[in-house]
């Protein structure tokens, strides 16, 4: 595999950034100006009611995110940011520290030219995934090495075809969206377990610990009124289950499956989705009752949707939603609406050269996080205990050394932490 990986000695850069700490707040990822500079990672900061624009270029003096950066995640402290193309020398791949941005890797390339689709996380597995257009690469989580492209996911004919977009980690799987339905991946052993069969799958999403698949039948432009928008349950066995059909919702959008899926409202069964680009209010569906309300949130004055920048905190019950004026405004917002009912928080106007909202992430907590997951889990029942070592081998016992402690509860959740025995 053709790459170019920085790893960066940070000594220097904390002096030079007074320790500055991005916790408690939100990310934002821009595409930025295509073919003029390079994606863009901003940050709102929920203390200060403030943003700070350009955090990572801020932090790192002369690395940068790729050009059009569409796709994020956090897990395990680390920051992963995938970009459409490089941008100078890097930029392609980009892992920060989640709390202070400082680079651990910087990968120009994936395999040559691949094309990013999204990026994901299985913590107990101690692996990350990106989805490309030439298929899904794994990479270990603690060396941030690439570990190789994932055995039966390898995408054959042209490389502009959608490729393997959005992905879940879900009960120790990942589960990828791609053209053919919903790919179910093995971590520790790199390898495709099945395809659930779900046609135009464009995102897979997790309410209260069950998988769903969000397809659809519109693949170009906007859709019809005869094109439909389907929810489907994905069983525990790897099968197609319940299929809840409501109004489209995500079509397709330059071939590409953006990072669209819906966001549980926080103590419901219930989903908010944006219905698509240049639309100027998110829908939602309610599981138990099979209610859907078209505008369940409508955006004040002449905002709209770009990417599908919804963030639900189920923390706090708050929706986070990122939008815009017009391809040919530098007028963006970002609005903090009550996830139960529908009710505008908060709303800023942001500063200028935004350029295309794609991904809001939520920053780590400046608490101790182990504490409070400890808290929660006290009203939980324990299912099961697994221990994986840093080769990504399990066991019922734990290894000597560090271990990835996976516990899964009765009611479908599960939590991993890091742990020396």
């Amino acid at each position: 595999m053709k790459k170019k990986f920085f790893l960066l000695i940070a000594g220097a850069l904390f002096t030079m950034c007074g320790m500055a700490q991005f916790t408690d707040g939100y990310f934002i990822i821009n595409e930025g100006q295509y073919g003029n500079e390079p994606g863009l990672l901003n940050f709102y900061s929920s203390e200060n009611n403030e943003f700070s624009t350009k955090v990572y270029q801020g932090v790192n003096e002369g690395s940068t995110l790729g050009m059009t950066a569409e796709f994020g995640t956090l897990a395990d402290g680390k920051l992963f940011i995938c970009s459409k193309q490089n941008f100078g020398a890097g930029g392609r791949l980009v892992v920060a520290d989640a709390k202070t941005l400082e680079t651990l890797a910087n990968y120009k390339e994936i395999d040559g030219n691949a094309d990013t689709r999204g990026v994901e996380a299985v913590v107990e597995a101690n692996r990350f995934f990106v989805g490309t257009n030439f298929g899904v690469y794994a990479y270990d989580l603690t060396t941030l090495e690439p570990v190789g492209i994932v055995q039966g996911t390898a995408i054959e004919g042209t490389t502009y075809s959608p490729g393997s977009g959005d992905m879940l980690s879900h009960n120790g799987y990942l589960y990828v969206a791609t053209p053919d339905g919903i790919q179910v991946i093995d971590p520790v052993a790199n390898a495709l377990v099945t395809t659930v069969a779900i046609g135009n799958a464009v995102s897979v999403f997790e309410v209260d610990g069950k998988v769903y698949a969000a397809a659809n039948s519109c693949t170009w432009g906007t859709p019809s009124e005869n094109d439909t928008e389907q929810f489907v349950l994905i069983n525990d066995d790897f099968t197609a289950g319940t299929v809840y059909t409501v109004p489209m919702a995500s079509p397709y959008f330059w071939f590409t499956p953006k990072p669209c899926k819906p966001v549980q409202v926080k103590g419901e069964n219930a989903i908010v989705y944006s219905p698509g680009e240049g639309t100027n209010y998110l829908c939602k569906y309610d599981f138990d009752t099979q209610t859907f309300t078209e505008k369940f949130i409508v955006f004040d004055g002449r905002q709209q949707m770009y990417g599908h920048v919804v963030l639900s905190d189920l923390e706090t019950g708050d929706l986070v939603v990122c939008t815009f004026q017009s391809y040919s405004s530098t007028k963006y917002w970002f609005n903090i609406y009550d996830g139960n009912t529908g009710e505008l928080k908060n709303s800023l106007q942001m500063p200028a050269h935004y350029w295309f909202p794609s991904q809001v992430i939520k920053a780590m907590s400046s608490s101790n996080p182990t504490a409070i997951d400890d808290v929660k889990a006290k009203d939980k029942e324990v299912k099961t205990v697994v221990y994986y070592n840093m080769a990504g081998q399990m066991s019922q016992q734990p290894f000597d050394g560090i271990n990835i402690v996976v516990t899964r509860y009765t009611d479908g959740t599960s939590a991993a932490n890091k742990v020396l025995y």
